[in-house]
């Protein structure tokens, strides 16, 4: 992906689609791509901060630029067990209770990681 577009990307205000989201609307395909290349595309500019002030705490920046590639990939990783965990549920046709599980079990863990960022978010902003 070229500059510009990682440029244009970043500077999208994902506000209102983070908002749909937690309306617990469905996004259709352009959206969910446009959020998916728009957070990837603030990551990596995130990435290139870190890099850029390398010279003040090298050993530690480097590692935290490799975390927040892992964190890039692992995040694609997830979106991807989540869609194909999806799909094979509902190939096994369950019946409406064990659906309600599914869901359950699959939104727990959503959940988890946005109490995490909630979590981690705070003592970031605390140190300000």
């Amino acid at each position: 992906m070229s500059g510009l577009m990682h440029e244009l990307l970043r500077s999208l205000d994902l506000q209102p689609t983070i908002e749909t989201v937690q309306r617990d609307n469905r996004l259709d395909y352009a959206q969910y791509t446009l959020l998916r290349e728009a957070a990837e595309a603030k990551l990596y500019h995130l990435r290139g901060k870190v890099r850029s002030k390398i010279e003040q705490r090298p050993q530690d920046n480097l590692l935290l630029e490799q975390d927040l590639h892992e964190l890039q990939q692992s995040c694609a990783r997830m979106s991807h067990l989540l869609q194909t965990s999806c799909l094979a549920l509902r190939r096994l046709q369950l019946d409406f209770q064990d659906q309600r599980l599914a869901r359950e079990a699959l939104e727990s863990q959503i959940a988890y990681m946005q109490a995490c960022l909630r979590r981690s978010l705070a003592s970031f902003d605390e140190s300000a």
